[in-house]
This record gives structure tokens, C-alpha cells and sequence, in this order.
């Protein structure tokens, strides 16, 4: 997805809207991934600014390091 840097987050999403906070624990960012069934997941700073993206890849590999 290609957006301006000023576009807002709300713009480009879909309802309903799912994001993870960069204060969210990775058990929250899991169960988000589980409960959505998320490919990807943004995340976003304090003021909904988009600060990255976390990938149904990254969360496997937290999940193969845990065992």
C-alpha cells in the first residue's frame, strides 16, 4: 500500500479499525494477530501516527523463540 506520509492512519483502513500502540506487550500483539486472523499489523505511536508494520512472519518468529 503506497499513501502520503501525511494521509491519516483512518484514511486507508477498513472497519473495524485494528492497530497495535508501541506500548502493547508482544502478548497483546499476539492475541491480536489470533483474534483478527491479521496478515499484518500497524503500529502506531501515542498520536495514531503510523510507526510501523509487525507481520504474520515477525509474529512467528517470537513465537518459535518462546519455545
Amino acid at each position: 500500500m503506497l499513501a502520503a506520509s501525511s494521509d491519516p492512519l483512518l484514511s486507508l483502513t477498513q472497519e473495524p479499525l485494528i492497530f497495535s500502540s508501541v506500548k502493547n506487550k508482544d502478548k497483546e500483539v499476539v492475541e491480536l494477530f489470533d483474534k483478527y486472523n491479521l496478515f499484518t499489523l500497524p503500529v502506531v505511536d501515542e498520536n495514531r501516527k503510523l510507526t510501523g508494520v509487525i507481520t504474520s512472519d515477525d509474529i512467528i518468529s517470537l513465537l518459535r523463540a518462546q519455545l
